[in-house]
Formats: structure tokens, sequence, C-alpha cells
């Protein structure tokens, strides 16, 4: 696979959000985790840990859970001027779970803060300092692994949709799954087989996500300078 091929699939890769009944099986969400794990962390600590359900009446105690809570939410907005606003959007926090063949629940852990413990331990205040805490490191870490078996899914040819609305069970989600600390649930994966075509949702162009820092002399500075307006010619 060229570079110009590995950047075609990343295009091609988008969030599926309705499914077909197909099941998908162990082996394939085994590379899918599999896939996640190769990713980079902080200090290798590979502080991830990925909840797997594909057993029918588990997946829907999520999504009724999530419902639920959805419910109460807009039952509350529904009094303000916002009920309209909020009536639709909603229900993308769990019409995915619903008809996905499987649920992924990806979880991250922290730490002890070392950097900080250093530098307390010379007489300094870590908190002048940005440490791995305020860093977030293990959660950036896991957010890695989950872009890591997003783009794993899309290989096997399966829709996927990362999501960040379950979180609002996040409680009922976690005593379902036993999930307890250290470990901090980090949204759902919904997975399965895409039930029809999916519209891909557009990107930001370039040069509204990206600032260059570039040799002064190079033309790519140049050409960008001059697009802003503030390319100084010198005499």
């Amino acid at each position: 696979m060229t570079s110009d091929d590995f950047l075609g699939f990343l295009r091609q890769r988008h969030s599926v959000r309705t499914f077909s009944a197909a099941p998908v099986s162990h082996a394939v969400l085994a590379r899918l985790v599999e896939a996640a794990i190769t990713a980079p962390s902080s200090t290798n600590r590979q502080p991830w840990r990925f909840a797997v359900v594909t057993a029918p009446g588990l997946r829907q105690s999520v999504a009724r859970a999530v419902r639920a809570r959805t419910d109460e939410m807009k039952a509350i907005i529904g009094r303000s001027h916002h009920a309209e606003e909020f009536a639709g959007y909603g229900d993308f926090f769990h019409e995915p779970l619903e008809s996905a063949a499987a649920l992924i629940i990806p979880q991250y852990r922290e730490y002890p803060d070392l950097i900080a413990q250093l530098i307390a331990s010379g007489g300094g205040d870590p908190g002048a300092f940005s440490t791995a805490a305020s860093m977030q490191a293990e959660l950036c870490s896991a957010s890695a692994a989950t872009m890591a078996l997003l783009l794993q899914a899309h290989a096997e040819g399966l829709g996927a949709c990362m999501m960040a609305g379950p979180m609002v069970a996040r409680a009922e989600i976690c005593a379902l799954l036993g999930i307890a600390e250290p470990w901090r649930m980090v949204g759902a994966i919904a997975l399965g087989h895409p039930a029809g075509a999916t519209p891909v949702r557009g990107r930001k162009p370039l040069e509204r996500v990206v600032d260059w820092f570039e040799s002064p002399g190079s033309a790519e500075a140049r050409s960008d300078a001059e697009r802003r307006g503030d390319w100084i010619k010198e005499d």
C-alpha cells in the first residue's frame, strides 16, 4: 500500500449508525482489540481495557439505560426554548447502540503522577508545571487506541460509531459491565455490518485546521504568508 493509498483508506472511514442483523465473529472482534493495543501510550503503560459486549440481552440493557437517561434530559430540556433543538439530537445518544451487533466500551486508568512526585521531592510546586495528570496522558493513550480500533473495523468492512452520548448513563453502564475504579469508561463504540449506504460527511479543509511554521525561505511558507496577506517583500 502506498502512502496515497493509505490516505485514501483513511478518507473512506466514516461513522456508521445503522447496522444489519448480521453478527460479528469473535475472531474479528479479537483483531479489533489487537489493533487497538498497538497504539502508543505514555511511558508504555498501556492504560487501557475494553469491554466487548455481544450478548443480546446485555446489549439491549446498555441501550435502554442510555435511552432512559436521554429521555430524562429531553423531558427537562423540553420545558425550555431549546426543546426542538434537542428533540432529534438526543436520539443519537442511543439509536446506534440498539441495532449494533457488538458494543465496545473503551476504558482507561490513571497512574500516579511520577513527574509531579519528582518535582515535589526537590521542593518544587508540581502545580507550576504541566505534569502527567494535567496532560491527561492516560486518556490520550486510550483515545489513540480507540482510533486504531476504528481503523481496523474499517479494514474489516465493518461500520462503527464512536459515541460520547452513552456517557450520560455511565453509572448504569459501569454497573452492568462491572467497570470499577481505577478503570474509567471512555464513551462507547457501536459496531456491526452497515445497513445500506452511509453518507460520508465532509472534513474541514487543511487551511482551516493547520498553522504552518516553516523555514522563511521556503516556497510553501511564502505562499501561505501571501495567502494571509502578511508576506513582507525584501528590498
